[in-house]
């Protein structure tokens, strides 16, 4: 029987809202006033693009953090970020509060074991359905921690 596809979008903390402007406005108090001192056009270019960038990376990231399951594979995104684990890698999934840094957007994670000790964070907004889909898809993934 064939499987559709399951959509998830990361569950969002609101502490991360703040984040994004925090950046921006640090590296704009850094970057621009040196660039501006300079009076070369590409210094203040340059700033431009880092004020700019620290300010777009964590919208993407906001706006654009999801996980979807196939039959075979999990396809993990998050802004410009990719990863894609087959299912059949897939070894355990528990819940974590790690801060370690992973294409989730809250703490409320789930830690995917995978492959040859490699793992994940991810943190779908829909916990139990996320698990029971990777349940449904790999019968033989521990689960542990629910």
């Amino acid at each position: 029987m064939a499987q559709s596809r399951a959509f998830f979008t990361s569950r969002v903390d609101a502490w991360l809202f703040a984040i994004g402007p925090i950046a921006g406005l640090a590296a704009a108090s850094v970057a621009l006033p040196l660039a501006l001192q300079s009076h070369a056009g590409l210094d203040v270019a340059v700033a431009a693009a880092v004020v700019l960038l620290t300010l777009l990376l964590p919208l993407w990231l906001l706006l654009d953090t999801n996980y979807t399951m196939t039959e075979d594979e999990l396809r993990v995104r998050s802004g410009p970020f990719r990863w894609r684990i087959a299912l059949g890698d897939v070894r355990e999934v528990s819940p974590s509060r790690s801060w370690i840094s992973s294409p989730a957007l809250s703490l409320d994670r789930l830690r995917i074991r995978y492959g040859a000790g490699r793992s994940i964070l991810v943190s779908p907004r829909e916990k139990q359905r996320f698990v029971d889909s990777l349940r449904q898809r790999c019968p033989a993934v521990l689960v542990t921690g629910f």
